[in-house]
């Protein structure tokens, strides 16, 4: 059995890689993830070894970002993927896994055990796509209701998209 790391296809994954790693050595990031243990893992793409979600259009997102709390057991799993939009639809199923993971999350929660720590589950994309550049969206207001969506501009800097993603993941 061989097994390697899957390769970046994009140069918007490395640049989450490099973002995710100052953030995390920043004071920021520190406040951000407390004391919990954070994992970064690289998702396969497809079914035989990657985590995909079939109501998202059989979508692999890139990364599975994993917090955990050492002391209560609480765990929270994100799926991330830093992907640019500007030809995606708005409507697009990949857009909507946020809402997916949720009812996964619920569905996990009413089989877990008693007493077994919670599993969050979140997911985010991430565009590096810059705003401005998204065809048939120009409104700012429309920028507030894809963070709503989580989908965050990487072109806000690392700093800025990260603290929006952990405050999200936080809030669960």
């Amino acid at each position: 059995m061989k097994m390697r790391p899957l390769a970046f296809d994009a140069p918007s994954e490395w640049e989450f890689v490099r973002d995710l790693e100052s953030f995390y050595n920043s004071p920021a990031g520190k406040v951000a993830i407390g004391s919990r243990s954070l994992y970064l893992l690289r998702n396969a793409d497809r079914e035989e070894k990657g985590l995909g979600f079939a109501l998202a259009g059989n979508f692999y997102p890139d990364f599975l970002l994993w917090l955990v709390d050492d002391a209560t057991g609480k765990q929270w799993l994100t799926f991330v993927d830093p992907k640019g939009l500007r030809n995606l639809d708005l409507s697009h199923p990949k857009l909507g896994l946020y809402k997916e993971v949720k009812s996964l999350e619920t569905t996990l929660a009413a089989q877990a055990k008693p007493g077994e720590p919670p599993l969050v589950l979140n997911a985010f994309v991430l565009s590096p796509t810059k705003f401005s550049d998204l065809l048939n969206v120009g409104d700012p207001t429309k920028k507030a209701e894809l963070e709503e969506r989580h989908v965050l501009f990487m072109e806000d800097g690392g700093d800025a998209y990260l603290k929006k993603l952990f405050a999200k993941v936080a809030a669960a």
